[in-house]
């Protein structure tokens, strides 16, 4: 019986009669993101895996189940598993950051992540970001959310509505922390043990559980612009208030 190979489960071939629509979508991105300033760069596929430990988090899902990491000789390396970590990585070896301020970039590639395949969830997917180093006026936050708002314009995408969030300052995240970690406490027996672990290291990942039953715990939690200090509940409301005005 011959041999049949298929395309690996979680990831999808681009044919000759839908890469047209790849094109426009990239092309839309690109033209966008130069109309605001931002520059295209271009990185490694594969990083250091330590990279990605430090920069995503340890007790993140994407590092605890989903990376794809090779071990060549006495170096592990890992499929990138979003764009940002390697472009900062980028940036400082590149002594970007020394040169005139702010620094703002953009890529459009693809990552991985060993996820459960389902609809619109690929284990191979392409991501379109921005970054901007050397700026951090609220007006900075506005224009990136404005970009993104301006890509779905340009490409008729509608009905779409904006949910925005700040994390706030490392002193309104301890704060935050504690009021996760006292909730949380609380229904200790019920979370699975990905998220136990999590309580004492870092309480927000458990936000992001996909567990049925973490998620339903969490609908209850604290919510974090409860917790943020007036610097950062100053620069949360300046941002609101430029996206009304730029009607976003």
């Amino acid at each position: 019986m011959a041999l049949k190979i298929t395309r690996p489960q979680g990831t999808e071939d681009i044919t000759p009669e839908n890469i047209s629509k790849w094109y426009t979508v990239e092309q839309v991105a690109r033209d966008t993101a130069k109309c605001f300033g931002f520059h295209e760069m271009r990185i490694p596929t594969f990083e250091s895996t330590d990279l990605f430990l430090r920069s995503v988090g340890e007790t993140t899902d994407v590092v605890q189940k989903e990376m794809y990491t090779v071990k060549a000789k006495e170096t592990e390396f890992t499929l990138r598993p979003e764009g940002t970590a390697g472009t900062i990585r980028s940036m400082l070896q590149n002594g970007m950051l020394n040169a005139a301020l702010p620094q703002k970039v953009f890529y459009i590639l693809s990552c991985f992540r060993h996820e459960r395949p389902q609809a619109g969830r690929l284990r191979e997917f392409h991501q379109f970001g921005v970054e901007c180093f050397g700026a951090g006026a609220p007006s900075q936050d506005a224009e990136i959310i404005a970009l993104a708002n301006e890509v779905f314009n340009y490409l008729g995408v509608s009905n779409l509505s904006l949910e925005i969030n700040s994390i706030g300052c490392k002193k309104c995240r301890a704060e935050y922390h504690k009021a996760l970690k006292e909730y949380f406490a609380s229904h200790i027996d019920e979370l699975c043990d990905t998220c136990r672990g999590r309580l004492e290291k870092n309480p927000m990942r458990i936000l992001d559980c996909k567990s049925p039953i973490c998620s339903e715990i969490a609908k209850g939690a604290p919510v974090i612009t409860d917790y943020l200090c007036d610097d950062c509940r100053e620069h949360y409301e300046q941002v609101k208030d430029l996206l009304d005005a730029m009607q976003v």
